[in-house]
């Protein structure tokens, strides 16, 4: 991997926020594979196979959705032939305003049209997932 793809990938990772934000989805093919999975069930919610999957998930609008997703801390690393991505996430809560702080751990695949994710789990942090609660994050 070369520093190009780093960079690459940090502005794939990036422009994950965008595309979940904006309410067309035109963006979804820049950022996850075909056969992507999307892995909300640290969160509380489901897994999402197939990029048609996410952006359904994510057509379900704000609320549930928040008005805006934050990305920080993005860290490119292979290991045994993986390429994966730690980065940090907030946003508000879309039903009471807290913040909501955690991690998403990616793999990317280099495809003919560039990098795409290929899978994410999202993890939250703080507030932390309490047994038996049900959407913490406000995710379906």
């Amino acid at each position: 991997m070369t520093s190009d793809d780093i960079v690459a990938i940090q502005q794939l990772i990036a422009l994950y926020s965008h595309a979940v934000d904006m309410p067309d989805q035109r963006m979804f093919s820049q950022v996850f594979s075909d056969d992507a999975v999307f892995d909300g069930r640290p969160c509380g919610s489901e897994a999402y196979v197939g990029r048609g999957a996410i952006k359904a998930f994510f057509a379900l609008g704000k609320p549930p959705h928040p008005l805006v997703h934050h990305m920080t801390n993005c860290w490119v690393r292979e290991e045994e032939g993986r390429v994966l991505v730690k980065s940090k996430f907030l946003f508000r809560h879309p039903q009471d305003g807290s913040i909501c702080l955690g991690d998403y751990d990616d793999e990317v695949i280099r495809t003919p049209e560039g990098w795409r994710i290929s899978s994410r789990v999202v993890t939250p942090r703080d507030p932390p997932l309490q047994p038996g609660a049900e959407n913490p994050l406000g995710l379906h």
